[in-house]
């Protein structure tokens, strides 16, 4: 079995079927897309199939058939561990590891390096990955966020690259083809000093309803252009 992250709605359900944390399951037949269970070896493939709103993402084993899909990094299975969830500021730490590792890997060949990683934690960050298929993060109070992969204009003709701010005050901008991840934060603090996390959005930089090169934020649920 291998290591991957898997979606589910707000009920911890996938198509119906009731998932518990720490439970296995095993299906007679897996036939990816279609029979079995599925998960994405890169974690922010799941955002492709349930969005930042109001679904939740776990860690999971699953008992891989070999078959891959030609967009992403699903897998599929007969059997399947659910292990902890692990949320978005989780899914998105195991991305930056997860493509780590590929750029390790791909140094090592001395071959493509499309692949890359970062991550900012620090107030007042600047953060940017600039290879396909990059997983990019900011954190800290007022970070900004930035991915400048391949700038195709249609994103059915690139590799990913995604842009997540998940600190309070975030702001993120892409190129055409990249996602925006963006939260919201209330503005009160609670007895312990922390801000209640209101919620999450993906949006593609299509050049139209979001532009390129142009900074956001998520106020209200939408997003919001800024300076």
């Amino acid at each position: 079995m291998i290591k991957a992250y898997k979606g589910f709605d707000k009920d911890l359900k996938c198509r119906g079927f009731q998932f518990e944390i720490g439970k296995e399951y095993s299906e007679d037949e897996a036939k990816l897309c279609s029979k079995g269970f599925h998960a994405c070896e890169y974690p922010l493939d799941c955002l492709s199939y349930y969005s930042p709103n109001e679904s939740r993402y776990c860690e999971v084993k699953i008992d891989d058939n070999g078959e891959r899909h030609s967009d992403d990094t699903k897998v599929c299975g007969k059997r399947i561990k659910i292990g902890a969830e692990i949320g978005i500021a989780g899914l998105v730490k195991a991305s930056v590891e997860y493509v780590k590792s590929k750029c390790e890997k791909e140094n090592k060949k001395n071959t493509r390096k499309d692949y890359s990683a970062n991550s900012a934690t620090g107030n007042r960050s600047a953060n940017s990955a600039t290879g396909n298929r990059s997983a990019n993060s900011a954190t800290g109070y007022y970070s900004a966020n930035v991915s400048t992969g391949s700038g195709c204009q249609n994103s059915s003709e690139c590799e990913a690259t995604i842009s997540v701010g998940w600190g309070i005050n975030n702001k993120c901008k892409g190129v055409i083809g990249s996602y925006l991840v963006l939260s919201e934060w209330s503005q009160d603090v609670n007895e312990k000093g922390y801000r209640k996390l209101i919620g999450a959005r993906m949006e593609l930089v299509d050049g139209e309803k979001i532009k390129a090169d142009t900074y956001y934020i998520l106020k209200n649920g939408e997003f919001v252009e800024v300076e």
